[in-house]
């Protein structure tokens, strides 16, 4: 897990937006994006099933806005004061206690 892994499941209980440092393999260099956590584990249906920290782009203009990062590719985390809302994210069909990380976000738990 990554040093800051307590940090960012303290983002998911609390709905805060984060300001993620990130190595993006696909272009081959450092990024930062203010990011929504989503939830930390493997990624459903994938072949690695290698725990990811999955992030919802907040700025991202072109989907796919999900950003999922394996431990060393996440280079560095800070908590930001604003806070995010789960309903202006989860647009899929969501099913109920889909998430391995716990967290109260109502309708979206």
């Amino acid at each position: 897990m990554h040093a800051q892994h307590q940090t960012f499941l303290d983002a998911i209980a609390q709905k805060r937006r984060l300001s993620v440092r990130f190595f993006d393999k696909k272009e081959g260099k450092e990024r930062t994006r203010v990011c929504a956590p989503l939830d930390f584990g493997p990624l459903r249906g994938a072949t690695d099933t290698r725990d990811r920290y999955q992030l919802w782009d907040l700025e991202g203009k072109r989907k796919p806005l999900n950003i999922p990062l394996l431990e060393e590719d996440m280079l560095d985390v800070k908590v930001l004061d604003d806070t995010f809302d789960p309903a202006a994210i989860v647009t899929w069909s969501f099913k109920p206690g889909s998430w391995k990380i716990e967290r109260d976000w109502g309708q979206f738990s």
